[in-house]
């Protein structure tokens, strides 16, 4: 799924967690964290610290990719789970 905004961010982290069938407290228990945090990255998302950011991901199995297409001037996000 390409990512245009901080938004498509967090709904990206919530569908992937949905996915696994884990509550944000579930989730926020396996990462060490509150669910508050958990939260916050899904509906505050341009607040996300990267190494948070990260760690999420890894717990869900997104993947996370950066690159360009064509245009070098333009970078583009996405993420797969």
């Amino acid at each position: 799924m390409r990512l245009n905004t901080p938004q498509d961010i967090g709904a990206m982290l919530r569908d992937a967690r949905k996915a696994k069938g884990w509550t944000q407290a579930e989730l926020a228990s396996r990462l060490g964290m509150y669910q508050k945090d958990v939260s916050k990255a899904e509906t505050q998302p341009e607040k996300l610290n990267v190494a948070v950011l990260l760690s999420i991901c890894a717990m869900l199995d997104v993947r996370l990719s950066v690159g360009t297409q064509g245009n070098t001037e333009k970078t583009d996000l996405e993420m797969d789970f």
